[in-house]
């Protein structure tokens, strides 16, 4: 089997602490025809100098310097001056773990004939701790089959959109590329569209990923831009649902559009966001998103929906807090009694 290009596309904004090491890893990969695309979307730090020397070091590794436009941007730039049959995208603040990624994407892709094949990841802390594996134990029996894109996004990615688990063969791309409007969940907007496609899917269970959790990062940095963008993929789920023709993914779009709404708001319930509520209503008129939600129900009623769903949002969020409230009392008398207990002992 002739080895394919595979490009590896790595937008790079102000993160110089981390960027060698996660060129390092692809460096170490036993899979040797691919090109490392560094799209610099307008670094203030030494990142931009860093890409440069590193393509100076290894004609392998080729870098564009550019405004800064978002991680969006910076993607679609990699994509629009990368040249393999196939494409990975890597974070520049985390790096792969398995050194024969490369080779057992490709081998899968070919083999099989496949558009997608999307591996597994695992959370680390800024300085390489693991915080968490996920189980991925259930989708073992997915790896010797071919998929379909409902059974892809039902079963292998089960909520957790992160492109960079996927190896894309470019011609099933398309014109496809991220929405650069969007400064957040652009990820989950991307893979609608995409498996919105008749594609041809795989799954290997392997953890290759480190995704570092990083302070003052975009998901854990409070910003109304996040909650107004997670709102409106009700709309994305929703218009997708009534394109697919595949009945079964069109019914788990339909129910994702309609959780999306939940999930936001319990967002909003939070401690990051409930003082902003007002603000936050204003933008996205909650009221109007809950009764439109409300009504796709009559088209998949076979769903379980919680009581948010049927309530004024305001009232949907004071269900969250007083939850949280019980949750957090009833824990304090747990830990209560077992330290009684103990002193006894």
């Amino acid at each position: 089997m002739e080895n394919p290009l595979v490009s590896i596309i790595i937008p790079v904004y102000n993160i110089e602490k981390y960027l060698n090491e996660c060129i390092e890893s692809v460096l170490n990969q036993t899979f040797d025809n691919y090109e490392i695309v560094l799209v610099d979307d307008g670094s203030t730090d030494k990142s931009g100098n860093i890409c440069d020397d590193l393509s100076l070091r290894n004609p392998k590794i080729k870098t564009y310097h550019k405004r800064n436009g978002g991680l969006s941007s910076a993607r679609n730039y990699g994509i629009k001056h990368s040249k393999g049959k196939y494409v990975i995208f890597l974070d520049s603040d985390d790096y792969w773990l398995n050194k024969d990624i490369l080779s057992l994407f490709v081998r899968k892709a070919e083999e099989d004939n496949l558009d997608v094949v999307r591996g597994e990841y695992l959370d680390v802390d800024e300085k390489r701790n693991i915080q968490s594996i996920p189980d991925i134990s259930e989708k073992d029996v997915f790896k010797d089959k071919v998929l379909s894109p409902f059974e892809m996004v039902k079963f292998i990615i089960n909520g957790r959109f992160f492109p960079w688990l996927f190896f894309y063969k470019r011609e099933s791309l398309g014109d496809l590329l991220f929405d650069e409007k969007r400064k957040f969940q652009e990820d989950i907007d991307f893979e609608i569209r995409f498996f919105s496609k008749n594609v041809r899917c795989g799954y290997i269970p392997v953890h290759f990923y480190a995704y570092r959790h990083r302070e003052n990062s975009i998901i854990s940095t409070p910003r109304l831009i996040n909650v107004t963008d997670s709102f409106s993929l009700t709309d994305i789920f929703y218009e997708f649902a009534h394109q697919v023709k595949d009945k079964r993914l069109s019914e788990l779009y339909l129910y994702n559009g309609i959780m999306m709404y939940y999930w936001t708001l319990e967002t909003v319930a939070s401690d990051l966001y409930i003082s902003r509520y007002h603000e936050i209503d204003k933008l996205v008129k909650l009221q109007d998103l809950q009764k439109k939600v409300h009504h796709w129900i009559s088209e998949f009623p076979q769903g379980h929906y919680p009581i948010h769903l049927y309530v004024k949002p305001y009232i949907g969020v004071r269900i969250f807090r007083i939850r949280w409230f019980i949750g957090r009392v009833l824990r304090k008398m747990h830990i209560y009694k077992f330290l009684k207990a103990s002193s006894k002992a």
